[in-house]
């Protein structure tokens, strides 16, 4: 028996932290989620509680961190929510999630991000093949229709709250004199693997495109559909293919030196969202439609 709880203890532990539910904690309106711009940053630091996965119709979710910092909970997801993307985005809508950080490392198209810059974008042009586009349904309910405007397609007060803190943070840095913050620019999101030919990426600069990542842009779309606002801080890590000259070596140097940076934005970042009043005027107030039984002789009427 003693050899027994010692096996159970030891599993609970590889596992994160045993199991646990949703109830286990108390309930929180902002979501991080995680990539590669903060990579294990935030699952190393002291201000993750404890975890949980959470069923939804649309599956199971990945281990959902509960956390909090000054106070004020939140949810994390690791790197995307990996290959859950539906489950997870699902899951923090049903746990009544209002706010959601996001972010991810990018290559620079526009000359002017430079690898080490970070930039908030808020316009999106999405090339995704891999995921569904509409997940309204799935999420709320086969009945469920909602139509959704991407201008802007990232929210305008969480944009500023990050460029704020991003800024403060980085320019309290003196070893960081060489990183610009940039607010606003035109996410590419492209397919998944691999990365993105030459031509592909000349084709995006011709069309407007400032980054390009593989997930951010998906984030974008699902939070906007759920009625979740979202931003996004993306670190640039190379150049884009064609745009500059780099190599695997170069990515090494970005995680360690940038990754701390970025969790002590992310820090910054959740008190002040946490400080949001509940009847603060947002974009998403005349960027969402919701139609049940939407009709076009009911819409005439």
């Amino acid at each position: 028996m003693k050899k027994l709880i010692i096996y159970c203890m030891l599993v609970g532990c590889l596992n994160g932290y045993g199991s646990q539910t949703s109830e286990d904690f108390p309930s929180a309106k902002i979501a991080v989620i995680g990539g590669t711009f903060i990579n294990d940053a935030l699952i190393d630091s002291p201000y993750l509680k404890g975890s949980f996965t959470y069923e939804t119709s649309a599956g199971v979710s990945p281990n959902i961190y509960y956390g909090e910092v000054e106070g004020v909970p939140f949810y994390y997801v690791h790197f995307h929510g990996r290959d859950q993307l539906l489950e997870t985005w699902s899951a923090l809508y049903h746990l009544g999630v209002k706010e959601a950080i996001g972010g991810a490392t990018a290559g620079g198209i526009n000359p002017l991000l430079k690898p080490y810059d970070y930039i908030i974008p808020d316009d999106l042009i999405d090339f995704n093949i891999d995921r569904d586009m509409y997940i309204v349904p799935e999420v709320m309910g086969p009945d469920a229709r909602v139509t959704a405007r991407m201008s802007p397609a990232t929210d305008p007060l969480l944009s500023k709250i990050l460029h704020e803190e991003a800024l403060r943070v980085v320019r309290s840095h003196r070893d960081l004199d060489d990183v610009n913050v940039h607010l606003g620019g035109v996410h590419m999101q492209a397919r998944g693997q691999p990365f993105q030919s030459v031509a592909e990426i000349k084709f995006y600069k011709q069309v407007g495109g400032d980054l390009v990542t593989k997930h951010t842009g998906t984030e974008m779309n699902y939070a906007r559909q759920l009625g979740i606002n979202y931003a996004c801080l993306n670190l640039i890590s190379n150049p884009a293919e064609g745009m500059g000259e780099w190599e695997w070596d170069n990515l090494k140097k970005i995680y360690p030196r940038m990754n701390p940076v970025s969790l002590e934005i992310i820090v910054a970042v959740i008190p002040r969202i946490g400080a949001i009043e509940e009847d603060t005027p947002r974009a998403i107030d005349r960027l969402l439609r919701w139609n049940p039984g939407f009709s076009i002789k009911a819409d005439k009427e």
